[in-house]
């Protein structure tokens, strides 16, 4: 396999659970009905188990034991795991990331040190991303979009092995989220068409020198003494094109295909990034007025709007 992950799923009857075995030793538990199929063209009656396994290199042989017969109906497969690439710096740095507690639709966000954004603005985020769920082969995606420079020919708007995404490759720590109004099926089924309609499409990422270019224009429209705009008028029109750039589809930033893909599943029930409570910090610290933070940060979705928008709880168990 290309990735040290794989999804194990399957169906059984409602809240029949089973233990996994890999080298012999027990590595979790999956039950029917934990997560839902999210293709449109799934049988929706079925209910079905979802598991990520992280294996080691080489040959290893996974088992399936119904918890109520263990000893009968015993499922194998056998799977080869190409040698292991390095540690995440998650892992270097101690902080274990559950990756198997994952379901379709959780949100990752993950920080990175060497991000602009934590001398910016003193980020507690600075990527996020979506689990996609399994591909045709069994491993698990992410969808997520990265600047041209880290896509490393693998596209800026994209699905990727989780040893490829940048949560796994340059987060030093990461979190598992997931909505805390859970989504109907409607619109899970939706949440994955949209996203099936945007990534591996070469789109592209947003540019932020356009994203500052925006800010500086709106900025030289206000009145910092006052707190308000000196002309209301040109500075309503700024802000109607930040609004028509933060719905736009032919491109992304990271936190924004997170947001845009839940918004547009739910026809706008579940907005990640309201309230945007974005604290600035870092060299951008004082650089505006509360007023002027009040009328453009709505426009302005970084990961931070999503991890303090109240809309997500952390993954647990």
């Amino acid at each position: 396999m290309r990735s040290s992950f794989v999804v194990l799923s399957g169906t059984a009857p409602k809240g029949e659970c089973a233990r996994v075995w890999a080298a012999g030793a027990e590595i979790g538990k999956v039950c029917a009905g934990q997560t839902e199929n999210q293709s449109a063209k799934a049988d929706l009656t079925r209910i079905g188990f979802q598991r990520i396994l992280r294996l080691p290199s080489g040959l290893t042989s996974i088992e399936v034991r119904p918890e109520r017969n263990p000893a009968g109906n015993i499922s194998r497969i056998e799977i080869t795991v190409e040698p292991h690439s390095a540690s995440p710096p998650s892992e270097v740095h101690g902080a274990a990331v559950h990756w198997e507690r994952m379901r379709p639709g959780d949100v990752v966000l993950s920080h990175s040190l060497n991000s602009e954004q934590t001398d910016l603005y003193n980020a507690v985020f600075t990527h996020a991303g979506l689990y996609f769920g399994p591909g045709s082969d069994g491993v698990p995606l992410m969808a997520e979009a990265v600047t041209a420079a880290d896509a490393e020919g693998l596209g800026e708007v994209r699905t990727v092995p989780i040893e490829q995404s940048m949560a796994f490759r340059r987060g030093q720590s990461v979190t598992i989220l997931r909505p805390a109004v859970p989504l109907n099926t409607r619109e899970r089924l939706a949440l994955f068409e949209f996203l099936g309609s945007v990534v591996n499409r070469g789109i592209r990422y947003w540019s932020a020198a356009e994203d500052f270019s925006n800010l500086y224009t709106a900025w030289i429209l206000w009145d910092p003494r006052a707190d308000r705009p000196r002309d209301p008028a040109r500075f309503s029109h700024v802000l109607e094109s930040l609004e028509s750039r933060k719905f736009a589809t032919d491109r992304f930033t990271c936190a924004g295909l997170v947001w845009r893909a839940y918004w547009a599943a739910t026809q706008g029930r579940v907005d990640l990034a309201s309230p945007n409570h974005t604290e600035i910090g870092g060299r951008l610290a004082g650089a505006f007025t509360p007023g002027f933070l009040g009328r453009v940060q709505p426009y302005y979705i970084s990961p931070d709007s999503l991890y303090r928008s109240g809309k997500l709880l952390e993954v647990g168990e």
